[in-house]
C-alpha cells in the first residue's frame, strides 16, 4: 500500500454499445489476474453484436493475465468474423508490457478518436 494514504488504482471496466453494434469498452485501474476475466467477458459480449474498440488510456498497470485476456480476445473476434480494435492511447507501462510480450505487434491500434 502507497505510503502517502492514496489508494491503489481500482480496476474499472465500462462498456457502451454504439448505434452501428459496435463496442466501446474502457478499461481502468489495473488489470490482472483478479479481474482479467471481466475483460474478456465485456469483449465476448460486445463481439456477439458487432466489432469491439478497447480503450485502455486510463490503465495504469497490467500483468501477464491481461495479455493473455487480450491475445484470447483477438482469437475470439477472428473466429467470429469481427473486429477488436485498441486505442492508441496507453500509458507507458502498458505499452512496454505489450511490446515486450509481442502483443502488441499482433493488435489492431486504432487513432485515440473514440
Amino acid at each position: 500500500m502507497p505510503s502517502d494514504g492514496a489508494e491503489p488504482p481500482v480496476f474499472v471496466i465500462d462498456a457502451a454499445r454504439g448505434a452501428d453494434g459496435e463496442t466501446a469498452i474502457s478499461v481502468g485501474g489495473e488489470l490482472d489476474l483478479a479481474n482479467a476475466d471481466q475483460l474478456g467477458a465485456a469483449v465476448r459480449e460486445g463481439l456477439a453484436s458487432g466489432d469491439v474498440t478497447v480503450d485502455l488510456s486510463d490503465l495504469a498497470f497490467m500483468d501477464s493475465a491481461g495479455v493473455r485476456a487480450l491475445n484470447a480476445a483477438l482469437r475470439e473476434a477472428d473466429a467470429a468474423g469481427r473486429r477488436l480494435r485498441v486505442r492508441k492511447a496507453m500509458q507507458p507501462s502498458v505499452v512496454q508490457i505489450l511490446e515486450l510480450t509481442g502483443m502488441m505487434a499482433l493488435l489492431d491500434v486504432a487513432d485515440d478518436a473514440p
